[in-house]
């Protein structure tokens, strides 16, 4: 175990597209061509156990970064660590398994399979590890219960509601336990009650152990988390702790911080 208490450490990570700047292992030279910044010098940790919310205008690097994180995308510069494993370290099967087994994945797009049930596409990340079918079935009713979706497992995605899909998605996302949730715009497609009903099944994780790091641009959505890390043009602008305040005060405070983001403040 790592003497740091974060789960997750983004160190001065810089992310720049084009000629000359698509990985870390080429230097950045301005005479190829346009380079663009999408992310410059980020630095920050989360903490086991934490709901961290990140929040900028649109094209400030939010997607980059948690695609960053996700081995989706490579820094230009600096280092990514998830508990133990610093992930520049990582290649070929050692990536793979890392993905599978270390990091769990909630996208605006449930992306369920239609031609599985409901408890077969929550189960499919075991079934894909050679997990035993009794100890399958055993963890998918217990999170289907968890997340108020057990009376759905034998029903078909297009058979149930898009909130019902996105809990399923978000117990696909942690049924192999992994060590971080990462979920980009999960309430993007959803009307209110639904996106209530997969916020409290976040919550419902992370008072479980959960470390949730979540890209949203709403600010009623980010009033769930613990922290909020707001992004500008590719750099870290701020942050922002929940502390004692309740929902409907943080969320309150929220909006008034992305006001001033966006006003260039």
């Amino acid at each position: 175990m790592q003497a740091s208490s974060s789960l997750l450490e983004v160190r001065d990570v810089s992310k720049c597209y084009g000629q000359g700047g698509l990985t870390k292992h080429k230097r950045i030279e301005a005479q190829h061509g346009v380079i663009t910044q999408a992310l410059s010098h980020i630095s920050f940790t989360v903490a086991p156990g934490e709901f961290v919310g990140v929040m900028g205008p649109s094209g400030s690097g939010k997607s980059t970064l948690l695609n960053c994180i996700a081995t989706i995308d490579e820094p230009t510069s600096g280092s990514i660590r998830v508990g133990a494993t610093n992930l520049e370290a990582l290649q070929g099967r050692a990536l793979a398994a890392f993905r599978r087994e270390e990091l769990g994945f909630v996208f605006q797009d449930s992306n369920m399979l239609d031609t599985l049930t409901i408890q077969e596409n929550i189960a499919l990340p075991l079934s894909l590890a050679g997990v035993s079918a009794q100890e399958i079935l055993k963890r998918t009713r217990t999170i289907a219960t968890q997340l108020g979706i057990e009376k759905t497992l034998e029903r078909f995605p297009y058979e149930v509601s898009g909130g019902q899909k996105q809990r399923a998605a978000a117990a696909r996302a942690v049924i192999m336990r992994p060590s971080l949730i990462l979920a980009d715009e999960p309430t993007g497609a959803l009307d209110s009650k639904s996106a209530r009903e997969l916020l409290t099944a976040f919550y419902s994780l992370k008072n479980s152990g959960a470390t949730i790091l979540m890209v949203t641009h709403d600010a009623a959505t980010a009033s769930w988390c613990d922290r909020i890390i707001f992004i500008r043009d590719g750099k870290l602008w701020g942050q922002m702790r929940r502390d004692e305040r309740d929902r409907k005060e943080f969320h309150a405070a929220i909006v008034a911080t992305v006001a001033r983001l966006e006003e260039g403040e």
